[in-house]
């Protein structure tokens, strides 16, 4: 079908959009023999408007049923043909990637990345970083004197906490259950 025709169809259907249906307009006005084709092609419709409209014998309805289920069938096998190869292609690269990163991640073939490794081996051996906990602060209930702690422990107690320093007075809502927030001193 030529594009005129099928212009002129899609113009008679009403299937433009309004500019191009301007567009075709023009070029009607312009073009006499598009005018008179158009005009042949509105007579034509408007007669099979008027035919009865008529069944298909049942047979020619089976064979285009048939023909389209086959086709759909053959469409189906060729996808899910390209879904397993496509799913294969994708397995094989995540394997690749696994393999590749492992590699990797155990390749401690390089003379850089073993004195590397035993320079932070030596220093991590050397120092020793106590803990501390995020706020510095450490929450303290109750009283550093045990009655039966022996003398040697007491006085132990009693030297760690004082190298600690009173952040605020007390805090507790009864005296039975006061608390005291201290932390590590500057000195």
């Amino acid at each position: 079908m030529l594009e005129s025709e099928n212009c002129s169809i899609r113009y008679l259907m009403r299937e433009m959009d309004p500019s191009e249906e301007i567009e075709f307009e023009r070029e009607m006005m312009e073009d006499e023999n598009l005018l008179i084709e158009v005009e042949s092609l509105r007579k034509t419709y408007q007669k099979m408007g008027k035919l009865p409209l008529m069944d298909p014998p049942e047979e020619l309805s089976n064979n285009v049923s048939k023909s389209a289920i086959a086709a759909q069938q053959k469409e189906l096998r060729k996808n899910k043909q390209w879904m397993f190869l496509l799913t294969k292609s994708v397995a094989a690269a995540a394997i690749l990637l696994m393999v590749v990163s492992t590699g990797l991640y155990f390749y401690n073939g390089t003379p850089a990345v073993q004195e590397a490794s035993q320079t932070n081996i030596a220093t991590e051996a050397n120092v020793v970083e106590p803990w501390v906990d995020r706020n510095n602060v450490i929450m303290f209930v109750g009283t550093s004197v045990q009655p039966n702690n022996d003398q040697s422990l007491q006085s132990d107690v009693d030297e760690s906490f004082s190298k600690l320093t009173l952040v605020n007075s007390e805090t507790g809502i009864a005296p039975s259950s006061r608390k005291i927030v201290l932390t590590s001193s500057s000195n």
